[in-house]
């Protein structure tokens, strides 16, 4: 059960009659929440096996936008990037562009979002390929959160980092300095700004031409955090991977007229709570809806997957020990749990044909 799929279910009428304006994306979104779990998807019956009993369970919508879906995809992404954690020590490096670029990235996100991605990522390999610093090629992951702490529109990056660096010719491993110190922010900052300008001048001069030049010349934060092993971040970043801005746990309360809900100040760093009318909590929730095709997480350097023999080199110089164990059991299929006798002993017997759909306009 999800509290608030089934509050978006409840205001989904009201966004989809054409009285608001959607992007298609997010009409694709608020549809499929609508969708999820009922009859429009269709699904399969079962019989227990155990007990004789037959049961049935509609199909899931699988959006990233829905509440109900996305835990096993989180997951399973989470066990894949755990498993492949080097012994080195883990950075998080988090990238900030000034809030006066904001309708940039809502009027432009399919472009905005990837120049950011670029310029990013562009910066850090630049500054760790300074002989003085780590001079070689980092591996990044990058997570794009697009949302603050009370759904307000704030793109920003996090890039979860090993802490160092193959060399160019691709036979030693540079690690970092000690001290949890992987790169200086300053540099990385300014590399940051000017790949993001001239990227964004060279693809959309218009829309460059439109911001102010005191934007360039401050507001890009560049924060560098040590992260240990790397696997709390991995977890923290895991969370958005395939799900959206807010869960269901943060709710407080939600009815017709307005939406509670907590969060963390950023600057007491206590838990506050806000609320919103239900009109702009949908808004909100539905400007962080990306448009189809974009995707949410990325790759760089050589954790690109691309890169197999570059990391494949790094493995072999970090001496990563590779075990070959016998292959744990998998966790209950909990979708073939029966619901009379508790048994993980559901058999599909058939499907739930899809009903017809509603006219929507």
């Amino acid at each position: 059960m999800s509290a608030l799929a089934d509050w978006l279910v409840r205001q989904a009428p009201a966004w989809l009659d054409g009285s608001r304006p959607l992007t298609p994306a997010q009409r694709r979104a608020v549809l499929a929440i609508q969708r999820c779990r009922t009859p429009a998807l269709g699904g399969c019956v079962y019989r227990c096996t155990a007990c004789a009993r037959t049961d049935f369970a509609y199909h899931s919508c699988h959006h990233r936008a829905c509440p109900r879906c996305g835990g096993q995809r989180t997951a399973e992404w989470t066990a894949k990037q755990e498993a492949r954690l080097l012994p080195v020590e883990y950075f998080l490096v988090t990238f900030t562009v000034p809030a006066e670029l904001r309708f940039a990235f809502q009027a432009r996100p399919e472009l905005l979002h990837d120049l950011l991605f670029a310029a990013a990522a562009a910066a850090l390999q630049a500054v760790a390929a300074i002989p003085r610093h780590l001079g070689g090629e980092l591996g990044m992951i990058g997570v794009l959160h697009t949302w603050g702490r009370q759904l307000q529109h704030h793109p920003h990056l996090h890039f979860i980092v090993p802490g160092g660096a193959l060399s160019p010719d691709r036979q030693k491993w540079r690690p970092a300095r000690a001290g949890h110190w992987l790169l200086p922010q300053a540099a990385v900052a300014a590399a940051f700004r000017t790949g993001f300008q001239d990227a964004l001048q060279a693809a959309a001069p218009d829309l460059h031409a439109a911001i102010g030049e005191a934007v360039w010349r401050s507001g890009w934060w560049v924060d560098f955090q040590p992260a240990g092993s790397g696997e709390a971040v991995l977890r923290y970043l895991a969370r958005y991977v395939a799900r959206t801005a807010i869960s269901d746990e943060r709710i407080v309360a939600a009815d017709a007229d307005a939406v509670t809900f907590r969060y963390t100040d950023s600057a007491t760093q206590q838990r506050q709570e806000s609320t919103l009318t239900a009109a702009e909590f949908m808004r909100r929730y539905l400007q962080h809806v990306l448009p189809r095709g974009q995707h949410r997480v990325r790759y760089f350097g050589w954790m690109h997957p691309a890169a197999k023999a570059r990391r494949a080199m790094v493995e072999t110089l970090l001496a990563v020990v590779i075990l070959i164990r016998p292959r744990p059991a998998p966790p209950p299929p909990w979708h073939l749990r029966c619901p009379h006798c508790q048994a993980f002993a559901l058999v599909r017997i058939g499907r739930l044909a899809r009903a017809p759909p509603t006219c929507i306009r």
